[in-house]
């Protein structure tokens, strides 16, 4: 059977090729349609942007006239699904004879029987099985009744099926298809993403964890073996040699150190019989006792050359009581000095106007920031997505809008705090970079430059100058687009 997949997004820079790179591909997708070819199923994509109009409308069009599929399969985080239900509709009314299919993190938190008004079923939490199941039955003429995880039009009605466990064993699932997303990304030889399990411990409040982890039955929090994320680096590394970096993505790579020492163990032999060409970057969440020498010490043996450690705020009061993440400043700092002494990049990540924030308090945002002088940081505005905790603080406080633009969210300032106006908002946030690194030591003319655009012409200034130049970079040399520097910088520094 053949299934095409609907994937969204608002990064488009070459209409062509709405991904950059390859860690724009969406790992819920690819693991879906990695179980689907398993069992002799066809999958394709399209990668749709609502900011092309018109042009969403051709091109999903198309596809579905060359491709020719039976069910077509959405999904959508919050701030697309709206977008998404259009190109449903769309669909609906051009070809009726098709399976519509819906899923994704805002329907498994927000379900809601009026999308069964325009989807054939929704799913709810983890989709290889239930879809897996959804299209056997379809292909034998089989009924559709009782396929768990399914929210379902029967012809009694709408059947809501509970939820099947948890997936307990992820070797058992395959590696994440990658061929279907090769077509809509500008620069294939760009930084991979392995995913290495499934699930978080910790419940910030922005985070919507909390809530996935009651979805279903079972241990919540999963990590795949050692031996089986080597089997499909080691995959990664054939097909696609010339790629030099893989992001090892992960809620946290240091809740079970045993696990760590084993898989970092696993990193330093497949170092070994590659030169140690490839390095790795992950994600650590900091937390008290947690032993960071031990995990510094393991990262070093590993190669991971870079961590991204999620400061969010500089304010312990804010971390503590508004976000649950209760860490010290002094945690921060020794993370980033023994990752100093390991030779090893720190990244933050910091959020700009949440809610009960003040101006004080961001500046204690930037302190830290301006301490550490991170090698690179991920920055954003906060955005308070429905299903959070924050969300329901926002509007309990009355910190919401009538109306919240989801365009390019997390950009532009949504709040307007009694200790924090909107305006401050934004400009703390397109001045932050620039703050961060104006009087380090190592900040090379253009990066400069760039944080320097975005201190006095705002984020969006310096996203539709990049947007420019990549375009006229493509226009003229083809997929030989830009030098691995300019390309790291642009990656870096969005």
């Amino acid at each position: 059977m053949r299934i095409l997949f609907i994937y969204s997004t608002q990064k488009t820079i070459v209409k062509e090729k709405p991904l950059l790179g390859q860690e724009g591909i969406s790992h819920g997708i690819s693991s879906i349609a990695g179980m689907l070819k398993k069992h002799g199923h066809e999958c394709q994509l399209v990668v749709l942007d609502r900011v092309r109009g018109k042009q969403n409308i051709h091109i999903l069009t198309e596809k579905i006239k060359t491709f020719d599929p039976q069910i077509v399969a959405f999904t959508a985080v919050y701030s697309e699904f709206e977008f998404i239900c259009e190109m449903a509709s769309i669909l609906k009314k051009s070809s009726p004879h098709l399976f519509l299919l819906a899923g994704g993190v805002h329907v498994t938190l927000n379900p809601d029987e009026r999308y069964l008004s325009l989807f054939d079923a929704i799913c709810i939490g983890e989709g290889e099985y239930p879809t897996l199941e959804l299209i056997q039955r379809i292909e034998a003429n089989k009924p559709l009744s009782g396929i768990e995880n399914l929210w379902i039009k029967t012809s009694g009605g709408i059947e809501k099926n509970p939820a099947r466990p948890f997936i307990t064993d992820l070797d058992k699932l395959p590696f994440s298809e990658r061929n279907m997303w090769q077509e809509w990304i500008l620069e294939p030889n760009t930084r991979l993403t392995v995913l290495l399990g499934r699930g978080c411990p910790f419940n910030c409040t922005y985070c919507s964890n909390h809530r996935l982890r009651k979805v279903s039955q079972g241990r919540y929090v999963r990590m795949r073996s050692p031996e089986n994320i080597i089997a499909e680096i080691t995959a990664l590394h054939n097909r696609f040699p010339d790629v030099n970096e893989i992001y090892l993505e992960v809620e946290t790579i240091a809740i079970d150190l045993s696990w760590l020492e084993n898989f970092c163990d696993r990193l330093h032999e497949f170092g070994k019989q590659t030169d140690f060409r490839i390095k790795f970057v992950t994600n650590l969440r900091v937390f008290p006792r947690l032993n960071l020498d031990f995990v510094f010490r393991q990262f070093r043996k590993a190669n991971i050359t870079a961590v991204t450690i999620g400061l969010e705020s500089g304010s312990y009061r804010l971390r503590k009581e508004i976000l649950k993440r209760e860490y010290s400043n002094e945690i921060i700092l020794e993370a980033a000095s023994l990752a100093k002494n390991y030779g090893i990049d720190i990244a933050l990540f910091n959020m700009v106007g949440l809610p009960a924030e003040t101006k004080e308090e961001f500046g204690e945002t930037l302190r830290m920031n301006q301490l550490i002088q991170p090698a690179f940081h991920a920055t954003s505005i906060f955005f308070p997505y429905p299903g959070t905790e924050l969300y329901e603080m926002c509007k309990q406080l009355n910190l919401l809008p009538e109306n919240v633009s989801t365009k390019n969210e997390r950009q532009f300032a949504v709040l307007d705090l009694p200790g924090f106006p909107k305006k401050d908002i934004q400009r703390s946030f397109n001045s932050f970079h620039y703050n961060v690194y104006k009087t380090g030591k190592k900040r090379s003319i253009l990066k400069l430059l760039i944080y320097f655009s975005m201190c006095y012409f705002g984020h969006n200034f310096y996203a539709d100058l990049k947007i420019g130049l990549i375009r006229f970079l493509y226009k003229i040399r083809g997929n030989k687009l830009i030098t691995t520097e300019l390309f790291s910088i642009f990656q870096k520094s969005k």
